[in-house]
């Protein structure tokens, strides 16, 4: 069977200011197209991290092998925002050669991207984008909460989202805007961090004349068999239902079902519809980039199946809480299944964050 890619890599990105393993760090997942099983590795640093993934690639180059490899993170900023940088060149590119540039990261996870936030706020004045920060950073031009009216370029300012996000949030999920740094959910620090990662390995001397980052360089792949490629895509790992996923950790679990969401759709000659869901001409091709999986502008959305307790005798294994679990301790209040492992906690770790469908608001919201 003829497939579109010989190897898979998802890569759960974390912006931490320190080394850190386990929860909320950096999980990858390797899956070839024939071998089993999946391929979990957690890194502490960033730097880590991307020298793993340096040497993975170029092996694989070496190889012969075709390697499709996304982060969870935006590759893009919504239109206008290299213009208002007064930056030259193809807009996408133009940003990621700044942030190259302006973004200092070291060994130890401690990098300057409030910083250089702060810099680009006080830079587009009125139009200032970036909001989030940790409270004992005192940045003026950066605001702690969000204090930004946002406006499309056409009115002389930057939209809030990209039109991917806006896509996502038809599927009924909760993206968050590139522009938000920190708190819950928040994604733009990892952009900020992670943008630089993605151009080095993209323009790595070993790499650099088989890599493409999709969309902008490149559509639905075409790789012929035996010649080595690497496509990068920026993923969103929320999109692809994880529960039934082995792992200890949710962003383990997250980087294997995708991963394996990948190999399956490749092995039945639909992943390139996946790739096929960007727009291909306008912003989103140049300047903005897609989401692989979002779904393309217009199209109908299916309901999204309903996410189930794993079912541990599914997995070979006898259920974890079956001998801590009596009488006297409730299940966890989310719905889940799973007993907390604290004889008076009320959620299993993190539950207590997920939304309650019946208001809409976290099970924790009083």
């Amino acid at each position: 069977m003829t497939t579109l890619f010989d190897s898979y890599v998802a890569v759960d990105w974390s912006a931490s200011n320190k080394p850190t393993s386990g929860k909320d760090s950096i999980w990858s997942c390797v899956g070839d197209e024939l071998a089993e099983p999946l391929r979990t590795t957690n890194h502490r640093t960033r730097r880590a991290a991307e020298a793993w993934l340096l040497d993975y690639l170029t092996v694989a180059v070496r190889a012969g092998r075709r390697v499709l490899v996304g982060l969870d993170f935006p590759y893009g900023y919504p239109a206008g925002f290299a213009a208002a940088l007064e930056l030259r060149g193809e807009p996408w590119r133009a940003v990621w050669t700044y942030l190259e540039g302006q973004i200092a990261d070291d060994a130890h996870n401690v990098s300057n991207r409030f910083e250089v936030a702060a810099r680009i706020n006080e830079q587009l004045g009125r139009h200032a984008p970036f909001w989030g920060r940790p409270k004992h950073l005192i940045l003026p031009s950066l605001p702690f909460r969000k204090a930004v009216a946002y406006h499309a370029p056409e009115r002389g300012g930057l939209s809030e989202w990209r039109q991917a996000e806006q896509e996502l949030q038809r599927l009924k999920t909760r993206p968050q805007p590139v522009w938000k740094l920190a708190g819950a959910g928040a994604v733009g620090s990892q952009s900020l961090v992670g943008i630089p990662v993605v151009a080095r390995l993209r323009d790595h001397e070993a790499l650099r004349d088989v890599s493409r980052v999709w969309p902008f360089e490149v559509r639905v792949p075409d790789l012929r068999a035996g010649l080595p490629a690497v496509v990068h895509a920026e993923i969103w790992p929320t999109i692809v239902p994880f529960d039934d996923e082995l792992g200890a950790y949710r962003d383990e679990k997250q980087v294997r079902a995708v991963v394996r969401h990948w190999r399956e759709l490749d092995r039945a000659s639909r992943l390139a519809n996946l790739f096929a869901a960007a727009p291909a001409q306008g912003v989103v091709q140049g300047e903005e980039g897609w989401v692989l999986g979002a779904p393309a502008p217009g199209t109908p959305i299916a309901p999204r199946p309903r996410r189930r307790p794993r079912s541990t005798s599914e997995l070979g294994m006898p259920p974890a809480n079956a001998a801590s679990a009596s009488n006297t301790r409730q299940p966890c209040l989310c719905g889940c299944g799973d007993f907390p492992r604290g004889r008076y906690s009320r959620f299993m770790p993190g539950h207590d964050q997920r939304i309650n469908p019946a208001t809409g608001r976290r099970f924790n919201a009083h």
